[in-house]
């Protein structure tokens, strides 16, 4: 019993700071327009691998409580808050690396309508030197 006391308040502790990471770090994606606590930036790779530890947690915890409980759908209707939280937390991720994936890409667009203005300029200034 002590153990799953244990395990869900290491995964609460784990989670708020996963949570004062995201407030701290991602406070554009949830809507804010400035920074809501003053963390230092050379945390944010901190707050960043956070979540694979709260992850392995979840599923510890999960597969803890499923073993308790040994019936599908009694586990299921019991537990399915935890499986949510569980589900959502790598969706979030996959969110928050698509942002970072279209920064690139926007990026990229950039640099490529660079290079083309900067080629048609050169072959502009070659054809007015004939």
């Amino acid at each position: 019993m002590i153990t799953y006391k244990v395990l869900d308040f290491t995964i609460i502790a784990i989670g708020l700071m996963f949570f004062v990471g995201v407030v701290s770090f991602e406070f554009n994606t949830i809507g804010f327009s400035e920074q809501l606590l003053q963390i230092p930036y050379e945390l944010k790779q901190f707050f960043d691998v956070l979540i694979w530890p709260l992850v392995i947690l979840l599923v510890i915890d999960l597969t803890l409580k499923y073993h308790k409980v040994k019936d599908p759908k009694k586990f299921v209707k019991k537990y399915w808050i935890d499986i949510v939280m569980l589900a959502l937390i790598p969706l979030f991720s996959a969110f928050k690396f698509f942002k970072i994936g279209l920064s690139l890409v926007k990026k990229l667009k950039a640099l490529k309508m660079g290079t083309k203005v900067a080629h048609k300029t050169k072959k502009i200034a070659q054809s007015n030197k004939k």
